[in-house]
């Protein structure tokens, strides 16, 4: 009797062990547990993860394996829409890049999440517009320009609040369209946020062109990381008119000029260091910051490395005398120093941008376009060759069209 019963217990417990299926991992867990992502699994330890899919008709397609499986719902969201409530996911989206979050939550609330990209390459003739390095950051009433390819076959701008454009926030006809740029007008109003940036053609066909960025208070996007101290400093952004004071370390500084997209002040006169930077507005609210964590309302800035070489600003209209630095000037800038050009880009007929001499002859760096990818600041490296230039016609030049130069400095 004694060994059937102990045969008995071995079976049930064999039973018990076995009960869990590989679709449901650790079943048995209580609904209070913490929940886990065990799948996809990063060798990195990072928790992030990147697709790279080879068209807009290629699908995502990955499952999710959690646990405790029965008491966790999956989420997938991408720039932060949800796309899917499953643990698996088989969708195409328009081309693009995205951020991704694939997030699980217990019914009692508890979270944990996966992060990483999906990018969607467009195909060869759709139009489309890839996003510039840092974003797209406009304010309500301003004019987008956005360059791509297969542009001129656009008929209708959406922005939207889902991936697919179906919900379509605000659409407008584009103001300017050619192969390779478009523009259109922003409304009035428009709420704050992150908006899917959608294009038609005439058979009603969706396009991806990323994102775009909108704000209604002021924020500063550039120019804020590093300072030359006792030197004229202009930070940029949108919504600055009403800015009122900049605060770097313990130096409270007044705004000399403030308009919708900058502020220049005198930079303080301080050693060499880091130091934390805020900047308040007339009511005395802080002003955002756009950084690669999300908006803050304090940065750290830096004494910067860069010597002045000439200051304007000077609006560029061809004219080689305008914006001119002789040999003499460079004469202690060492070979193999960057260069660094700062400007604006207001609106134009066109922009282009060549750095040359007076003689027009051998140029420094030969002419180009200026779009939303070109760095800004703009930087070349001053080598041999240029020095020869320059030392041989004794000056050199930047002409173009279209562009504000503001400062030229070295390091």
């Amino acid at each position: 009797m004694k060994t059937k019963f102990l045969y008995l217990a071995a079976l049930a417990l064999l039973v018990s062990f076995t009960a869990c299926s590989k679709d449901e991992p650790f079943d048995t867990q209580s609904p209070d547990d913490q929940p886990l992502i065990l799948k996809p699994y990063n060798e990195s330890g990072t928790g992030s993860f990147s697709y790279n899919l080879a068209s807009p008709q290629t699908p995502l397609l990955d499952s999710v394996i959690v646990t405790p499986s029965r008491y966790t719902k999956v989420s997938w969201y991408l720039n932060g829409a949800l796309v899917c409530s499953e643990t698996k996911i088989n969708q195409c989206f328009p081309a693009g890049y995205y951020t991704l979050l694939i997030e699980a939550v217990t019914e009692q609330g508890k979270k944990t999440h996966r992060s990483g990209s999906v990018t969607v390459k467009p195909n060869a003739a759709d139009p489309y517009s890839d996003e510039p390095e840092g974003g797209r950051h406009y304010a309500p009433a301003m004019t987008v320009s956005m360059d791509g390819a297969n542009l001129g076959k656009v008929d209708k701008v959406i922005l939207s609040d889902d991936p697919y454009g179906e919900n379509e926030i605000y659409a407008v006809e584009p103001a300017y369209k050619a192969d390779n740029k478009l523009t259109f007008a922003l409304p009035a109003t428009l709420d704050n946020g992150k908006y899917f940036v959608r294009l038609t053609d005439s058979d009603a066909n969706v396009y991806g062109a990323n994102s775009i960025n909108i704000y209604n208070e002021a924020v500063v996007l550039a120019g804020y990381e590093e300072f030359i101290p006792g030197a004229e400093w202009t930070i940029t952004g949108l919504n600055l008119a009403n800015v009122a004071a900049v605060k770097v370390g313990d130096k409270e500084i007044k705004i000399l000029t403030a308009t919708a997209t900058d502020i220049t002040f005198t930079a303080p006169e301080v050693e060499e260091g880091k130091y934390k930077l805020s900047i308040t507005n007339k009511d005395g609210s802080a002003v955002s910051f756009v950084t690669n964590d999300g908006l803050v309302t304090e940065v750290q800035t830096a004494v910067s490395s860069e010597t002045v070489l000439w200051t304007g600003p000077v609006a560029l209209d061809w004219n080689a005398d305008l914006v001119n630095i002789t040999a003499a000037q460079m004469a202690d800038v060492p070979v193999g120093s960057t260069i660094l050009v700062y400007y604006d880009v207001p609106e134009a007929e066109y922009h282009n941008m060549r750095i040359t001499t007076p003689w027009w002859g051998d140029d420094l760096v030969a002419q180009f376009d200026v779009t939303d990818a070109t760095p800004k600041p703009f930087t070349f490296t001053y080598d041999d060759r240029c020095k020869g230039i320059v030392e041989m016609v004794g000056s050199w030049s930047i002409v173009g069209f279209g562009e504000t130069i503001n400062k030229i400095t070295y390091k």
